[in-house]
């Protein structure tokens, strides 16, 4: 039901107001319905951004800026499972099952190698990155790593 409908409804319910074609209250209550409609589109769009899960526009941008992270994927739902995944994430994500979750979160494929001996974690990223994209991966990644691991990509 729209405001107007709803705020017509309760003031013909009063027995006070007959709200008819061309009388100024159904002027006055339109006027308002329009301004009430506007407020809240805007709240229902607010209440929307607020969740990852259903964030379409700012809220998706925002949490991005937040975490400073680069997503791989432009689609709404790629961003939306990135951002789950990467506030998912815990101090425990150190294993290789953590490190796929952390690769997922950039939305990249590829696959990981350690050297023991120089203690390097090595990620083959099997996607076509542009030299920007392969640049903000090299900035980012390692901020999710333990300290003790240098990160390269190939």
């Amino acid at each position: 039901m729209s405001e107007f409908a709803q705020m017509k409804q309760l003031l013909e319910d009063t027995g006070l107001y007959d709200v008819t074609d061309g009388s100024l209250i159904k002027a006055e209550l339109m006027a308002y319905a329009a301004g009430l409609d506007t407020y809240f589109d805007a709240l229902d769009s607010l209440k929307r951004e607020c969740f990852v899960a259903t964030a379409e526009d700012y809220g998706l941008q925002y949490r991005e800026n937040l975490l400073r992270q680069l997503n791989l994927l432009t689609t709404t739902a790629g961003r939306q499972n990135a951002l789950l995944k990467a506030f998912s994430l815990t101090n425990a994500d150190n294993t290789q099952e953590g490190l796929e979750k952390i690769r997922d979160s950039f939305n990249a494929h590829g696959t990981f190698s350690y050297d023991a001996a120089g203690m390097t974690l090595t990620f083959t990223c099997t996607d076509t990155l542009t030299a920007e994209q392969r640049t903000l991966l090299e900035q980012q990644f390692p901020s999710y790593l333990p300290a003790w691991c240098f990160f390269t990509l190939s």
